[in-house]
């Protein structure tokens, strides 16, 4: 007898295989052949979850995806040395602020990036690093127009006109 995961489909089997005894032994006192009914049924499969597969990225997800380093935040520069970065990978968005980590989700559509909630560490940091985050954050609370400088820098700009200016970050 194979044994069922959960107690109630263990008892389900044993009195669906106490019943099929029954009329097995019935079936053979009497001279009568079991009906279709009173077999065993078959043991169902376990259930398989679907797995979830990404969606095929177009050409203006493709260009987002990466290491990115953040240069500018409404045109002020990163405090020097704060090492503030962005990476954006399938659907995940995570990164380093200059003084706390960060993640979250976000999605691309029609040439705008929207987050789903970004989290931080709470880390407390000089005044100019929390400054920095804190613009950098509202930033990414909001849905930002995606666009590509000559330059190759990647512009992510706010409904307000607050840019977060982006260069693609060399691997060291």
């Amino acid at each position: 007898m194979k044994y069922a995961t959960s107690s109630g489909m263990l008892e389900r089997t044993r009195r669906a295989a106490a019943t099929l005894a029954l009329a097995c032994a019935l079936g053979w006192a009497l001279g009568a052949a079991l009906p279709a009914a009173a077999q065993a049924p078959e043991p169902l499969p376990p259930r398989e979850q679907p797995r979830a597969e990404a969606p095929p990225l177009d050409a203006e997800e493709q260009l987002l995806l990466g290491d990115w380093r953040v240069t500018g935040i409404d045109g002020h520069p990163v405090v020097t040395g704060s090492r503030a970065r962005l990476k954006l990978e399938g659907l995940r968005i995570s990164g380093y602020t200059g003084c706390n980590a960060l993640g979250g989700n976000y999605r691309v559509e029609r040439g705008y990036l929207t987050t789903g909630g970004v989290i931080t560490t709470r880390r407390a940091c000089s005044a100019a690093l929390m400054r920095q985050e804190k613009a950098l954050l509202a930033l990414l609370d909001q849905r930002l127009a995606v666009r590509q400088s000559h330059r190759g820098r990647l512009l992510l700009t706010g409904r307000d006109g607050t840019t977060l200016v982006l260069v693609r970050a060399v691997a060291s």
